[in-house]
């Protein structure tokens, strides 16, 4: 493989714009993928609560994460997993006998390839895959095409035309459900954001701008290497479409396997600004580059940016809304949330409770109306709104400020302080659980409109992400176009 890092080449970011790159993955997977149509599926009945026999295709943390926050959802039986690392198994199957063991009867299969897990386990009616992104296209069709439904982890691919292929997956096989682990689409929390908050006419008024944010420090992008005893054999590796198990372990590192952390990372949260405003950009603006990852004292080496800053604008009916994203990968500091702004308040959330879930009105706007009844999207602040990242909790001790005398004289242009408030609703699950549950249920009733992220919008969310880098290449705005987000 040969790895350039930005911004001394363009290559890296040209392959996400590469039909020829997506058909060789493709051709990785599995040969005569692309010939696997068979109508075939596991007999159908729409019959709420019943179960459904899954399998899991990717055993790494991600497809860990589904697995443990699948343990409370009703209906899910697990019969078969599938991975090349033998170490990513044992921790899998683990969890199976262990926490997921009353979701199992008898024992879950093995298996190295997928493949031969759908041809040897014909009982299997839904697959989660969690592999990396360069897999999820080829993959979700092969199940399709075998009459499974497909619950598939975000991004849906490392390229637009890998994505694309989903949505046309998705439309020939018509009759499967197919959901994408955009999770924050299914959590109550965001939903009463969005439908109770947000909304044209509720209590933000007209958004104007948004943030969002992950900062993560050098430590979370650490080097992955062999571990002892588990060795993946070398034509393992090369049949999947790696040249060493550190390529394997680092895909994320590589624009052939995965899109970088503004994909690995960013796409949750810039999924948000097309969700909660349902609408998508009209232009991006994005900064970025290796920075840090560059292979030069033993750090590893990014093909991708790895630290990224973008501004993209919409077109509302109530006027211009700019939404300001930024990845980093070289500072922890303040964490991952989202802010939306209007001119009546502003809401602050995370997936996490504790770190994000204030919101605060502008002067004269009455909110107590929407604070009453048995369930109500806002409670009045337990605590002082925490509206900069200094009141919220930290492990090291603020500086105290210098004396100036016994007075002190407030800035005129500070603003009055606001009142404070805080989301009604929590969410006492894992983050993905709710997604994994709507997935599950609209399967039991065969009802691919009980979906709450389908393949369709998600598509969406992916060129909204990878578009961005087309302006990091070319150094200007990109100005999106309607068939852009056209499948």
């Amino acid at each position: 493989m040969n790895s350039q890092p930005l911004p001394s080449s363009t290559a890296p970011l040209s392959r996400f714009m590469d039909r020829r790159g997506f058909l060789r993955t493709s051709a990785l997977t599995s040969s005569g993928l692309y010939l696997a149509t068979s109508k075939t599926a596991v007999a159908q009945q729409a019959a709420p609560g019943r179960t459904i026999k899954c399998a899991l295709v990717g055993c790494g943390a991600q497809g860990n994460a589904l697995r443990v926050a699948s343990k409370d959802v009703p209906g899910v039986q697990w019969v078969a997993m599938c991975d090349i690392w033998k170490f990513s198994v044992a921790k899998t199957r683990g969890g199976f006998l262990g926490e997921n063991k009353h979701q199992v009867e008898g024992e879950v299969k093995i298996y190295e390839d997928i493949s031969e897990m759908l041809d040897k386990e014909p009982s299997i009616e839904a697959v989660f895959i969690a592999t990396p992104d360069f897999l999820h296209a080829p993959y979700s069709r092969l199940c399709l095409s075998k009459g499974k439904h497909v619950y598939c982890e975000k991004m849906m691919s490392n390229t637009i035309e890998g994505a694309r292929d989903m949505v046309r997956a998705g439309k020939e096989f018509g009759d499967r459900i197919f959901q994408i682990g955009h999770q924050r689409h299914s959590n109550p929390r965001y939903i009463n954001l969005r439908d109770n908050v947000i909304k044209p006419g509720k209590m933000l008024g007209r958004i104007t701008h948004s943030y969002a944010q992950w900062n993560r420090g050098v430590s979370g992008s650490a080097p992955q290497g062999a571990v002892k005893g588990y060795d993946i054999p070398a034509d393992v590796l090369a049949k999947n479409g790696y040249a060493s198990i550190e390529e394997f372990r680092n895909w994320r590192f590589f624009s052939k396997f995965g899109g970088g952390p503004l994909s690995d990372l960013g796409a949750h949260q810039i999924d948000m600004f097309n969700w909660m405003y349902d609408s998508t950009p009209v232009s991006v603006m994005a900064s970025g580059g290796v920075d840090y990852f560059d292979g030069t004292e033993g750090k590893p080496k990014f093909e991708l940016p790895d630290n990224v800053m973008c501004i993209y604008e919409f077109k509302t009916p109530a006027g211009a809304l700019r939404a300001y994203y930024q990845v980093l990968t070289t500072t922890g500091s303040q964490g991952a949330y989202e802010k939306h702004m209007g001119i009546g308040g502003t809401a602050l959330i995370s997936e996490l409770d504790t770190a994000g879930n204030q919101l605060y009105a502008e002067p004269g706007q009455a909110w107590d109306e929407f604070a009453g009844g048995e369930n109500p999207p806002i409670l009045k602040a337990a605590d002082k709104a925490k509206n900069k990242f200094w009141e919220h909790p930290r492990d090291w001790e603020k500086p105290k400020p210098p004396s100036y005398g016994s007075v002190s004289v407030a800035d005129v242009r500070e603003s009055k302080a606001l009142a404070q408030w805080e989301l009604g609703v929590k969410l006492s699950r894992k983050p993905h659980s709710p997604h994994v549950q709507n997935f599950i249920e609209a399967v039991q009733l065969n009802k691919a409109a009980h979906l709450t992220c389908n393949v369709v919008d998600a598509f969406k969310s992916c060129v909204t992400v990878l578009k961005a880098y087309e302006s990091i290449q070319n150094g200007g705005k990109y100005i999106f176009k309607p068939e852009d987000f056209q499948a």
